[in-house]
């Protein structure tokens, strides 16, 4: 924008010094012409008499000739010096974009109220960044196709064999016994967690942990891996009517929402930072839920209060998980 400001000063200064050379040329030619028009006029003295010489009347007639070549030779190049301003100045304007590509919204330009209405000042400076963001993305498509990354190398010409399949996460690849078992050892282990097998499709089991007598969650697992968590206060249907497991529909409840998300971030942290071994982000995830059994008694540590809009301290964090409200945590 101040560049386009600066422009347009430049460019108004230049109007008016090529307007000032502009009217002294048109007064320069002016004199060339009623110099034409007076034609050549005899010598007179400062009485206004005609001088008297002792030269034949051919030759005064050829002095007078010279003299008003020689006239007429000056105000042509003060004529000349004139239009060499008006031309420097000219050029040295900055050049409009050319606004025939707007179509009809050029015609906001013939609009009188410009002042109050900036509709074609802005459309000329968005279709400028329009036009900029093509130069620029026209250069990085460019250099981007000529710093191509080669995925495969060749030899002699003749490409090599085709890469092998990633083998897939180990979690993947565990016998459903050895699941059943390692699922049996978590559930004797964190005290206040109920575990009830809902549902088994192939390698997806959906586990029901009731958490205390707070909420319950339903989590789901393609063998150990946790995809999808659900909390749901305990007095809500988790099944549909014809018996189906619900495993989409939110809670009614904003404080059991609220654990949903921070739940869904829980399994993302530990699935991240513990994923070496199958069952440990799966522990790590419900020694973190059993920290919720006394959601609605202990106070946030951080303010001492219960309530916080009304919602209990609903935050843990994934290291040390203690009460905290979303509004105080760190």
């Amino acid at each position: 924008m101040a560049d386009t400001i600066n422009q347009a000063k430049v460019t108004i200064s230049c109007i008016s010094q090529a307007i000032t050379s502009t009217q002294q040329l048109r007064s320069t030619v002016t004199n060339v012409f009623n110099l034409l028009c007076e034609g050549v006029k005899p010598d007179e003295d400062h009485d206004g008499r005609v001088e008297e010489t002792e030269t034949s009347a051919g030759s005064l007639l050829g002095r007078d000739r010279k003299k008003f070549l020689q006239k007429f030779q000056e105000h042509l190049q003060a004529v000349n010096k004139d239009y060499n301003e008006v031309e420097k100045y000219c050029n040295s304007m900055i050049a409009t974009p050319e606004l025939q590509v707007l179509g009809p919204l050029s015609h906001l330009s013939l609009d009188s109220n410009t002042d109050k209405k900036n509709t074609f000042r802005d459309a000329v400076q968005t279709y400028e960044w329009n036009q900029r963001m093509h130069e620029y993305a026209q250069i990085a498509s460019s250099i981007l196709f000529s710093h191509q990354l080669k995925r495969s190398q060749s030899s002699g010409g003749a490409i090599l064999a085709k890469r092998r399949r990633a083998l897939p996460p180990k979690f993947l690849n565990m016998s459903s016994q050895h699941v059943e078992n390692t699922l049996q050892s978590l559930a004797r282990q964190p005290a206040d967690l109920t575990f009830k097998l809902i549902k088994t499709l192939g390698d997806t089991r959906v586990l029901q942990v009731t958490v205390g007598r707070v909420f319950t969650v339903i989590l789901t697992l393609r063998n150990l891996l946790m995809e999808k968590v659900l909390v749901k206060g305990l007095d809500e249907e988790l099944f549909y009517e014809n018996g189906t497991i619900d495993l989409f529909s939110e809670s009614q409840f904003e404080c059991m929402r609220r654990i949903t998300d921070h739940a869904m971030s829980a399994v993302l942290q530990y699935s991240t930072t513990h994923g070496t071994q199958p069952d440990v982000p799966l522990k790590y995830f419900l020694l973190w839920l059993q920290s919720y059994k006394n959601l609605f008694i202990d106070p946030c540590s951080i303010c001492g209060k219960h309530l916080d809009g009304g919602l209990p301290p609903v935050w843990r964090d994934f290291r040390n998980p203690v009460a905290c409200h979303d509004t105080c945590r760190p």
